[in-house]
C-alpha cells in the first residue's frame, strides 16, 4: 500500500518493520507514541513526521473521550519513485544502502497550510476510492515529494537532507538502544522488536552485554532515577512514577517499596 488512511480506536500498540521503504505519517486527530530504536516522538492533531527505513513501534493510550483517531500515511518505496519520477530520480532520493547514516530516524516536518491542503485533498481520495488509479497515486507521491521541498523555504536543506537519507539505515547499537528507552514504558517483547531480535536472542545478548536479565535490569534502573528524583526535585510522585517509565501508580509504589523497604513518600520525606 502506497497511500493509506488508518482509523484505529485507542488504545493501540503495533510494531512495524520498514525495511524496503520511508514513511511521512500524518497524524489529523489523537495522540500517539513512535518509538524508533533511538527515539520517541509524540504526535498531537496535524502533526506529521518523515521516517527512515527500519523498525518502529507505535503506541496510543485510550483517550478521554474515547474517539476514533486518524493517521494518513504515504509510503515511499524506491521503485515507486523512480517510476513517479519517470526514472529521473533526483540526486536526494538516490538510494545507497552502504551509505552509513547519519540522520534521525524520526524527523519532524512543519504542517504548513499547503500540507494540510496535501492531505484534506487526499482525504477526498480515501472518500471516492473509485476515482483512484495507479496513475493518480504516482502523481501524488511526486507532489508530496515537490512540496516538501518547495513549500518549506525556511527547511529546505533540512527536508532535502532527510529525503536523501530515507533508504540509509540508522545503525545503533543494542546499549544506545537500552539507554534511550530505558526510562519509556515499553515491554521486554518491544524492546526486542525495536532491536530487530527475537526475544531469547534479545535476552542472550543484553545478557552478555550488562550481566543482568533485561526485566530486573531495567527496574533498577527506574527505580533509582525515581528515587534520585525524589530525593532532588519536588515533582509529584505520580509524575516521577510515569517519568521512569511504570504504568500505574499503584505497582510504582509496591515495586519502590520492595526495593528500598520504604514507600516513596518515606523515601522522600527521609532525604529531605
Amino acid at each position: 500500500m502506497i497511500l493509506e488512511k488508518f482509523v484505529y480506536q485507542p488504545p493501540l500498540k503495533k510494531d512495524t518493520s520498514m525495511y524496503n521503504e520511508a514513511c511521512l505519517m500524518y497524524n489529523i486527530t489523537g495522540q500517539v507514541d513512535l518509538y524508533s530504536p533511538a527515539q520517541k516522538e509524540t504526535l498531537h492533531d496535524n502533526e506529521c513526521i518523515l521516517m527512515k527505513c527500519g523498525q518502529y513501534f507505535t503506541s496510543a493510550s485510550k483517550a478521554t473521550p474515547n474517539t476514533p483517531s486518524e493517521v494518513v500515511a504515504i509510503h515511499f518505496f524506491p521503485d515507486v519513485l523512480k517510476w513517479a519520477f519517470a526514472d529521473q530520480l533526483p540526486g536526494y532520493l538516490s538510494v545507497n544502502n552502504t551509505c552509513l547514516s547519519t540522520q534521525k530516524a524520526i524527523s519532524r516536518v512543519t504542517a504548513d497550510e499547503v500540507l494540510k491542503n496535501y492531505i484534506h485533498n487526499l482525504l477526498f481520495f480515501f472518500d471516492h476510492p473509485s476515482l483512484v488509479n495507479d496513475e493518480l497515486v504516482l502523481l501524488k507521491v511526486k507532489e508530496i515529494i515537490l512540496l516538501l521541498l518547495n513549500t518549506h523555504s525556511r527547511e529546505a536543506e533540512k527536508i532535502k537532507a532527510i529525503l536523501s537519507d530515507l533508504f540509509n539505515p540508522t545503525h545503533i547499537s543494542l546499549k544506545e538502544i537500552i539507554d534511550a528507552h530505558c526510562y519509556d514504558n515499553l515491554t521486554i517483547e518491544q524492546l526486542a522488536s525495536l532491536s530487530n531480535m527475537s526475544l531469547s536472542t534479545f535476552k542472550r545478548r543484553f545478557g552478555e552485554l550488562f550481566g543482568e536479565n533485561p526485566a530486573t535490569y531495567i527496574r533498577q534502573k527506574k527505580l533509582n532515577k525515581a528515587a534520585q528524583l525524589l530525593q532532588n526535585s519536588s515533582t509529584s510522585i505520580a509524575s516521577i512514577c510515569y517519568d521512569v517509565g511504570f504504568s500505574d501508580t499503584s505497582n510504582f509504589t509496591k515495586t519502590f517499596q520492595t526495593y528500598f523497604k520504604v514507600t516513596p513518600s518515606e523515601y522522600r520525606k527521609r532525604k529531605k
